[in-house]
């Protein structure tokens, strides 16, 4: 997995549980057994106008296909390492 911070930092984690919390504009996500966390918000991934495009689903149901596919293809972008 790597992580991409904003366009300034990349950090792999091969051998690594991350765990996410998805919130209505944003997501936490924290990789441990590093213990960093990192933020994804909503407004870089254009959740508004995805929400247009599928009124049916919630801003949390967005931000999870966009992190579920992101962690599949072991790359995700993130805009900031906090903690």
């Amino acid at each position: 997995m790597v992580i991409a911070v904003a366009d300034a930092k990349v950090y792999k984690f091969p051998q690594s549980t991350i765990a996410v919390e998805i919130y209505s504009n944003r997501a936490e996500v924290l990789v441990l057994p590093e213990r960093r966390k990192f933020i994804l918000r909503g407004e870089r991934v254009k959740l508004h106008d995805l929400r247009e495009v599928y009124p049916e689903r919630t801003p949390e149901n967005i931000l999870t296909t966009i992190i579920c596919n992101a962690l599949q293809n072991n790359f995700l972008q993130v805009d900031e390492e906090v903690g």
